[in-house]
């Protein structure tokens, strides 16, 4: 069994509000770059995380520098990649779905998917930008081959 990934690239670091000195809840975010600064490295386990489709077993991973950061979400393949190929489609729909209004509402400039490691070229099934919103089934049939 083989891991896929999902890596929001190139933002800023974690929830600590600089200005206010004080931790921000995640629902009182309006921008990750702008709450996102110090560098470092952490991680977060999650029995299930609804990503578009409610995923099991999700392992988020945050790695920043002293200027950017990305957001790795793990999970076990089975998790897109099972039941009938409708159900499957669905999933992967909802997904990209997702991607797109989370790349909306932080202003996230790219996200890759694809299998562990999705950094490598050949294992990133799909890199998405912000421009890519007309091209909704060129990525659905990338992420179903």
């Amino acid at each position: 069994m083989e891991n896929l990934e999902i890596i929001l690239m190139d933002f800023s670091s974690h929830f600590y509000d600089n200005s206010r000195g004080e931790d921000t809840e995640f629902q009182d975010i309006t921008s990750l770059e702008e709450i996102l600064t110090p560098k470092g490295t952490g991680n977060l386990f999650l029995s299930d995380l609804n990503l578009g489709h409610n995923f099991i077993d999700v392992m988020i991973v945050f790695s920043f520098d002293e200027k950017d950061g990305d957001m790795t979400m793990n999970f076990p393949e089975e998790e897109l990649f099972s039941g009938e190929k409708s159900e499957t489609e669905l999933k992967v729909e909802g997904l990209v779905r997702y991607i797109f209004d989370i790349m909306d509402k932080y202003e996230i400039k790219k996200v890759r998917v694809g299998y562990e490691p999705a950094t490598d070229d050949d294992t990133c099934l799909v890199e998405i930008n912000n421009g890519m919103k007309n091209n909704f089934n060129d990525i659905v049939t990338k992420l179903l081959r």
